[in-house]
């Protein structure tokens, strides 16, 4: 998909599977805010890119998936819940 395919897509759906290709693409074109290490499913990233604030992540499956929030601290409250989680795991 082109870049603002997946933008449309993560607009109108909040959470959007990304394959590898896709993953490529918003990687490229975003700047990255944070990036975090998780111990079940590797990176955890808040990006920037326009006036968007995403949150790129792995499932342990391997599975990638990207989400709007509404502000970079509300993507930081999100990637520590999620390192949180992580520690239990």
């Amino acid at each position: 998909m082109e870049l603002n395919e997946i933008l449309q897509y993560v607009d109108e759906a909040l959470v959007v599977p990304l394959n590898p290709d896709d993953r490529a693409v918003v990687l490229d074109a975003a700047e990255s805010v944070r990036k975090n290490q998780t111990s079940i499913a590797g990176g955890i990233r808040t990006l920037r890119l326009g006036d968007r604030v995403l949150v790129q992540e792995r499932t342990p499956r391997g599975e990638n998936y990207i989400r709007k929030l509404a502000s970079e601290d509300a993507a930081q409250r999100f990637v520590q819940s999620r390192l949180d989680a992580d520690i239990y795991s």
